[in-house]
């Protein structure tokens, strides 16, 4: 089964309008940047099979940069991956598998092509590897030349490129990339942070710059197709949707692993008992010892320190997952002083099992955080307890979870927020990369509000005169809404003291939220609501049916600008 890409028509748009373009005769490089597990891989090979019908004049070149590869591995796998498709396009039947048996086939086929390619393998050989990697960006500029075919050249996880032993690997590239305009460049990262360092200063090119787009979350509606298409006889269970929806998190990879989970269920496991649908479910993927999941998690854990910081890390997450988010209430939890659980809470950001916002540390992904809820402890003592025994302890452990877990997602967006509104203590917290300080409130009241919808007006301890007004808003909210909202709210809450913020379920229009942002009106999507619901310990609110919602950032097609043309560059660069 493969992942799914039902709200991937947007970038696959992109994609294909920029080859458009390209055969055009103006260039635009792009760099497709996300975490593991978005489905970057997936999205460029669909990509591929729908660009590379017969008669494309496009001729693609896809690799990916393997972790810890040598050189000399890498050269040679670049010119195999460039002879393959010479012969691919001539049509050859049969492929010889050794290097010098392909050259000499290609030869005939791509002259030059060919005898570029047998110097590079000589200067690997001769241990000239910088020279040899510095020939080898010059192979599809030939190609194009040879075949008439231009050239779109795939990079996967091209920022490992600098663990090569080369010098100055990108520098090498850059050059390349600005003097040949027949090739154009996709670039993907599952390192955000790196990828977007070297776009910055390794690539920064002044011809054949790169255009970085963040690959999103699968959005809800996605999600929801996903999920409904496994058993599209039977009607899903909400609760049970609402449950695959939260663990995957729009993640395409998780998404994926669920879905097979649940396809292999027996049939009569659901519409009917969606708890012990799910509970069979969870079964599958935290216990079995075959489950790719389960391995995943126990791997992650074998991979922090040794010994007594492995069992302290351990323990912190087990804390961190209970719903204790902050350093002080961790460290009373494990009975420990501050500074080693600091010290350890350090190690799990590195090891990317915990992310610190501003106060509070919490487990960034669903499926772990449950795993370590409900199966975890049962694993640990399994050889204890017996097979059935853990199996009986792991669905009691399920069940309760599942319990509490529906019984807080039933209640309204406004006791929730109520209840969010009196845990806050002078607390700094990250949102949305902005740092907030969310006072203590010596009461929580709700009042009448603008457009007829009840608010909270929070007042802190220390500041009587001063305080918030919350405002939840349930459907979608357009450009008037906002308008007249931002009136009202003058009428309501006349003092420039009190902090307006507006707490939606739904998005929000583009310009609706300039309007909000104009009149100082802070806008809390559902995402970022979510996120603060678990920082305090509440149960996430599900996405409300029918709500195509953008939580990560929407990708726009832009108009094409003529940034290189093909055949022309500056006589300086070329030069």
């Amino acid at each position: 089964m493969t992942p799914p890409l039902f709200d991937r028509a947007d970038l696959l748009a992109l994609l294909h309008k920029r080859v458009s373009g390209f055969q055009a005769g103006y260039r635009q490089n792009l760099a497709l940047i996300g975490p593991a597990g978005r489905g970057k891989s997936a999205l460029i090979r669909r990509f591929l099979q729908e660009e590379t019908q017969p008669g494309s004049l496009i001729l693609p070149l896809y690799l990916e940069v393997s972790a810890e590869e040598e050189v000399y591995e890498w050269i040679g796998r670049f010119l195999r991956t460039v002879l393959y498709a010479v012969l691919q396009l001539k049509k050859m039947d049969s492929f010889p598998t050794r290097l010098p048996e392909l050259l000499e086939v290609c030869e005939g086929l791509v002259p030059r092509t060919a005898a570029l390619g047998s110097r590079v393998a000589g200067l690997a050989e001769g241990g000239r590897l910088d020279e040899a990697y510095d020939c080898i960006w010059d192979l599809s500029h030939l190609l194009t030349q040879e075949t008439g075919h231009r050239v779109l050249l795939v990079l996967d996880e091209f920022h490992r490129l600098r663990g090569l032993a080369v010098r100055e690997p990108f520098h090498s590239l850059g050059r390349k990339i600005m003097v040949q305009p027949t090739t154009l460049y996709l670039l993907a990262s599952s390192e955000p942070a790196v990828a977007c360092s070297i776009l910055g200063e390794g690539l920064a090119l002044l011809f054949g710059k790169f255009e970085s787009i963040e690959v999103p979350p699968l959005a809800a509606a996605a999600c929801r197709k996903a999920i409904r298409s496994i058993r599209p006889d039977q009607p899903m269970d909400p609760w049970l949707e609402y449950l695959l929806m939260d663990l995957a998190q729009g993640e395409p990879h998780r998404l994926n692993l669920l879905l097979e989970a649940l396809g292999r269920l027996p049939r009569d496991a659901e519409p009917g008992d969606s708890d012990h649908a799910a509970l069979q479910l969870l079964e599958v993927l935290f216990l079995d010892p075959d489950s790719s999941l389960r391995r995943e998690f126990e791997n992650r854990l074998r991979l922090l320190p040794a010994q007594r910081n492995r069992m302290l890390c351990v323990q912190i997450l087990e804390i961190v997952a209970s719903g204790v988010h902050r350093l002080p209430q961790i460290a009373e939890q494990a009975q420990k002083p501050a500074a080693p659980v600091s010290r350890a809470l350090q190690l799990l950001q590195e090891g990317r099992l915990l992310k610190k916002e501003g106060a509070f540390y919490r487990i960034p992904e669903q499926l772990l955080q449950a795993w370590l809820i409900t199966a975890y402890p049962i694993l640990q003592g399994v050889a204890l307890m017996g097979p059935v025994q853990a199996q009986a302890h792991f669905r009691r452990a399920v069940r309760a979870w599942m319990e509490k877990t529906r019984q807080a997602a039933g209640r309204p967006m406004e006791e929730q927020l109520h209840q969010l509104l009196l845990r806050w203590s002078d607390e700094v917290v990250e949102l949305d990369g902005h740092r907030t300080l969310l006072p203590k409130f010596q009461r929580v009241e709700r009042v009448p509000g603008p457009l007829d919808r009840v608010s909270l007006l929070a007042r802190p301890v220390k500041r009587q005169k001063s305080g918030w007004w919350v405002v939840p808003w349930l459907g979608p909210l357009d450009e008037g809404q906002a308008r007249q909202l931002v009136q009202e709210l003058r009428g309501f809450v006349p003092l420039r003291k009190y902090r307006k913020v507006l707490v939606g379920a739904f998005p929000a229009e583009v310009n609706a939220r300039l309007v909000l942002q104009e009149a100082k009106v802070r806008l809390w999507d559902l995402s970022l609501f979510n996120q603060m619901l678990e920082l305090y310990g509440l149960a996430r609110l599900p996405v409300p049916e029918g709500a195509e919602d953008r939580l990560a950032q929407t990708i726009c097609l832009q108009e094409e600008a003529p940034l290189q043309k093909s055949g022309e560059h500056s006589s300086e660069v070329a030069g």
